[in-house]
């Protein structure tokens, strides 16, 4: 199977449909829902119906999107069997099928896998997967580009969400020249730049710093390897502290600490079986391969995994592969 991005192939399958469902992976975040609604709007604009699935309620924090209302939640297997079917299904950054939960259900007649992740296992009819992209809403911009649909303000707002949410600001190894002329691009577009970096970074809630604060106090850098730091949640301090609408950054914590190389969250499920994992570094060390070990994925330096087990499990399996990442 050929790995280079056909943006006409892509093209073609969005020009014949005529019903087209749009969706994200489980947790969606900026890049998923921005990449979504950007791609909602250009396609009504082309005479399309379109409907917008997330696999689990999208975060408040993404409110202020355009089109975010349009979002629908499709959690569970009989709201996807009641959807209506569509020609084209078109999921955004998500690297497996798994990860779209039950909105994989949803019937279809063709699945375009869009996505810009270097682990995508390209589980679509049509892979637009251009590992180029700094962001998928960058690999929605250059779709957009083939069906002859112009970048305006609501488009642009969406697109400018997905790249300062996937560059961490323009602060992540991702960010390069090519960052910097789509962020311009969206400018000209006229994006207030300023007022969605605010949107993404100054809306927190009572609740959310007081799960960072849980996570200040789980820290722990490690005593074989200073350079790598994390934080260990059981699933009594979340039930305790009460889950958050969306985890966020809590993982830049143990990351922002001088010095560090290799940050780590892990949070235990509710039923102490699984673990979640996010995880982040900074070149030339990696983290996807170890989230890919127990089947997950991302970027090289900033990947997460369902670990099929309790957090001291989670621990124990882990953190020598982390440590082993920094040695080799």
């Amino acid at each position: 199977m050929s790995k280079r991005p056909n943006y006409l192939a892509a093209a073609r399958a969005v020009a014949d449909a005529a019903d087209i469902v749009l969706t994200t992976h489980i947790n969606s975040d900026a890049d998923g829902i921005g990449t979504s609604l950007a791609l909602a709007i250009a396609l009504e604009r082309l005479g399309k119906r379109v409907r917008f699935a997330c696999p689990s309620k999208p975060a408040s924090i993404y409110a202020f999107l355009p089109r975010f209302g349009m979002a629908q939640t499709v959690d569970n297997d009989a709201a996807a069997a009641a959807m209506a079917p569509c020609d084209l299904l078109i999921s955004s950054d998500c690297g497996d099928l798994k990860r779209l939960g039950a909105c994989a259900a949803i019937r279809h007649g063709k699945l375009l896998n869009l996505d810009h992740h270097a682990t995508n296992d390209r589980f679509g009819h049509l892979n637009l997967v251009d590992e180029q992209g700094t962001c998928s809403g960058m690999v929605a911009a250059k779709l957009l580009d083939k069906l002859d649909v112009a970048i305006d303000r609501e488009i642009a707002d969406n697109l400018y969400a997905t790249l300062v949410f996937d560059t961490g600001r323009f602060m992540h190894s991702n960010t390069d020249a090519a960052a910097f002329r789509f962020a311009a691009k969206l400018a000209d577009a006229g994006v207030d730049v300023s007022a969605i970096n605010r949107a993404l970074t100054y809306t927190k809630k009572p609740h959310d710093l007081a799960i960072t604060r849980l996570g200040i106090e789980r820290l722990t850098v490690d005593a074989q390897e200073p350079r790598l730091a994390g934080i260990a949640i059981t699933r009594a301090d979340i039930a305790a502290v009460g889950e958050p609408e969306d985890w966020g950054e809590l993982v830049d914590v143990p990351r922002s600490l001088a010095g560090n190389q290799v940050a780590y969250l892990f949070r235990e499920g509710k039923d102490g079986q699984t673990t979640r994992m996010s995880m982040r570094s900074n070149p030339p060390f990696q983290v996807s391969p170890v989230a890919q070990a127990f089947g997950g994925g991302g970027h090289l330096q900033a990947a997460g995994a369902t670990f099929p087990g309790s957090l001291a499990d989670c621990l124990r399996e882990v953190i020598p592969r982390l440590r082993r990442q920094l040695q080799d």
